[in-house]
């Protein structure tokens, strides 16, 4: 394959990342219209007097749309966490969602403007790993020291990795 080839086929794949964000964000708007978010609890915890539950109403959703309850159900939390004016189309849907725990909205919303430097050069980017660094979570590339024992303790865990 020919660098321009490569580099054509990259162009493509984010201009289809970004169509698919864009259906991902609209998925999650529309179940966060259906289900507002509320507090733990929300203004019926007993769902007594509601035709639905929070759960029900987005599993029939999901249902009728095609989807599975979870992706539905992260995509509506997702949608919460990131108002309109604060979603950037350069970034997947994905990036925006692991960006979405940070707890603290400013520093959610500063986070996903300054993605950290492109491990391969070329302009800033953010990618799985390295919004998983901002957040505290695992990564799937360990590339510091500390990523790469944690990465090994986790190995170790199998009792037949550990014994060879």
């Amino acid at each position: 394959m020919t660098r321009e080839r490569y580099d054509e086929l990259v162009k493509l794949g984010r201009d289809w990342v970004a169509t698919m964000s864009g259906v991902q964000w609209r998925l999650g708007d529309a179940a966060l219209e259906i289900e507002p978010m509320c507090s733990y609890g929300g203004a019926n915890p007993s769902g007594k007097d509601e035709l639905f539950t929070v759960s029900e109403a987005i599993r029939m959703f999901a249902e009728e749309v095609g989807l599975a309850y979870s992706t539905v159900r992260d995509y509506r939390w997702a949608s919460s966490r990131w108002p309109k004016g604060h979603r950037r189309t350069d970034v997947s849907h994905t990036i925006h969602k692991i960006l979405a725990s940070i707890p603290h909205e400013q520093e959610r919303f500063e986070a996903v403007n300054n993605p950290p430097p492109n491990p391969r050069g070329g302009t800033p980017r953010w990618t799985h790993d390295s919004a998983k660094r901002v957040v505290g979570w695992k990564v799937n590339s360990p590339e510091s020291v500390q990523e790469k024992v944690e990465a090994i303790h986790d190995l170790a865990t199998d009792d037949a990795v550990a014994a060879v």
